[in-house]
């Protein structure tokens, strides 16, 4: 796609525009001769044309684009290219093999094409190998159909997600591509965020019918390059991951890496940029393995006590509690916990018989029930422990912090200045204690998870559920990039 800038309705639809000096930097890795012929597939506003128009001035450049207002833009910006409105993928009018592709394909999960476009999915789905297995993203087919595009001694430089390179939906694309033998170069651009308006590790694959060299894989680690021989013919559909022996720091001479180097990273800040885990701690919820004994629904505290329905304990012996569906409500959260613990400690029977008799009685008269959790493992004088304990000083602690749920279709974020027991079914977080300004204020962090920053990252780090829901767990929210700050 072009240069300019995309909102986002244009997002859900995969128009994120390409930096220019980016764009360029593709064109000069792929074009070679004086007059070759280009096609962009997926032109936008004709921001890719323009940079080979640029690198090569006596280029032959034709491109397609779905979007008449974006194909009318195009031919406004690069008056001597043919621009044609259809789908590359399946309705673009005949043309003659060129001497390379280059672009910036739309990136659309198939679970949102399927919403937004129902027809195209239909078509799409199944028609390739990067899309016949499960879910998939539609740029996977732009890379395997790139390929019909080209000369034999053609070259094909795109700009795609590195994801590809290890998801498991593009496990066929990769083992069509390796029995192909057609990879020459990836440059992976590691979590440097190239796109202003969108969170995405980005990387550029370049392909040939008849390759140059060895495939190559280059990334970009705390900013310095690596450079890394890559087997796919060995690799197949698996994860395209570089052995450690083959992997070079001298690279400094090599073409590929100094034409990196010079036009995307000097653009990128020069230090790696910081991450989520970096600036916060991120503390998965206890369990208790038992919520139906432990939970009091809907606990009213009154005076020294607390009760539930019937029931009536000590309130200083139980905690409000948050689960994942209680994250983002307008009021407290309805439910109490009974809390046997100090901190991170399991008051013993005895001390807590004497603290809170009627909470020990409570408990008591469902010990069968706790003993029996997980074939007795709670059996003895521990019989009132949780079954996972996990962070609860983390947890009980007053001082505030962020609660988002473990799974959501859309991003819920609530501040707890309480000291509420989060459980296993949400994930809170604090600033880390040396985390640099603004990142040690819970407010900026706050901001941050409540931004469209965090949607776009969990869309393409985490895997779909069904009903579009998705997993914010550690994994994913830990290697979060942040957004630079000055």
């Amino acid at each position: 796609m072009g240069d300019g800038g995309a909102g986002p309705a244009a997002r859900a639809r995969g128009q994120v525009f390409t930096p220019r000096y980016l764009a360029e930097a593709v064109c000069r890795l792929v074009l070679r001769g004086a007059t070759p012929t280009v096609l962009d597939p997926a032109a936008g506003d004709g921001g890719f044309l323009a940079a080979a128009q640029q690198v090569s001035p006596g280029a032959v450049l034709r491109g397609v684009e779905r979007d008449p207002a974006l194909a009318a833009a195009a031919r406004a910006r690069v008056p001597g290219a043919t621009i044609d409105c259809a789908e590359a993928l399946l309705g673009a009018p005949p043309f003659a093999p060129v001497d390379a592709v280059v672009g910036n394909p739309p990136y659309v999960r198939s679970i949102r094409l399927r919403d937004d476009d129902p027809a195209l999915w239909a078509r799409v789905r199944g028609a390739f190998a990067a899309t016949s297995y499960g879910e998939w993203d539609l740029y996977g087919a732009f890379l395997e159909r790139s390929l019909d595009w080209v000369k034999p001694d053609g070259r094909v430089g795109l700009i795609v997600p590195s994801r590809w390179l290890t998801a498991r939906w593009a496990s066929r694309l990769r083992g069509l591509l390796a029995e192909r033998g057609v990879v020459e170069t990836i440059i992976d651009l590691g979590a440097a965020q190239v796109f202003a308006r969108a969170t995405t590790y980005a990387s550029i694959a370049i392909l040939a019918p008849q390759p140059s060299s060895p495939p190559r894989l280059y990334r970009r680690i705390d900013g310095v390059w690596e450079a890394s021989d890559l087997d796919t013919r060995r690799l197949g559909d698996s994860p395209w991951l570089a052995t450690a022996t083959a992997t070079v720091t001298d690279t400094v001479t090599d073409t590929v890496t100094d034409t990196v180097t010079d036009t995307v990273t000097s653009r990128l800040r020069v230090r790696a940029p910081l991450t989520l885990g970096d600036v916060a701690r991120i503390a998965k919820g206890t369990g208790t393995n038992a919520d139906r004994v432990f939970l009091l629904p809907a606990a009213i505290l009154d005076g020294p006590l607390a009760r539930s329905g019937d029931l009536v304990v000590e309130a200083a012996a139980t905690r409000p509690c948050f689960r994942g569906r209680d994250v983002g409500l307008s009021t407290a959260p309805p439910d109490r916990c009974l809390v046997p613990y100090d901190g991170a400690r399991l008051v013993p029977w005895d001390e807590l018989c004497a603290r809170w008799p009627r909470a020990a009685a409570y408990l008591a008269a469902h010990r069968a029930t706790l003993e029996a959790r997980e074939r007795g493992r709670f059996t003895g004088p521990r019989f009132h422990a949780f079954g996972r304990p996990q962070n609860l000083a983390f947890h009980l602690d007053p001082t505030p912090k962020l609660v988002i749920p473990d799974i959501a279709r859309v991003v819920r974020v609530t501040v707890d200045a309480t000291g509420a027991l989060v459980l296993d079914s949400a994930y809170a977080l604090r600033p880390r204690p040396d985390a640099p300004p603004p990142w040690n204020r819970l407010d900026h962090l706050h901001a941050l998870l409540t931004s469209p920053v965090l949607a776009a990252w969990i869309a393409r780090a985490s895997v779909p559920l069904r009903g579009d829901y998705r997993r914010f767990k550690t994994a994913f929210l830990a290697p979060m990039p942040l957004p630079l700050t000055s």
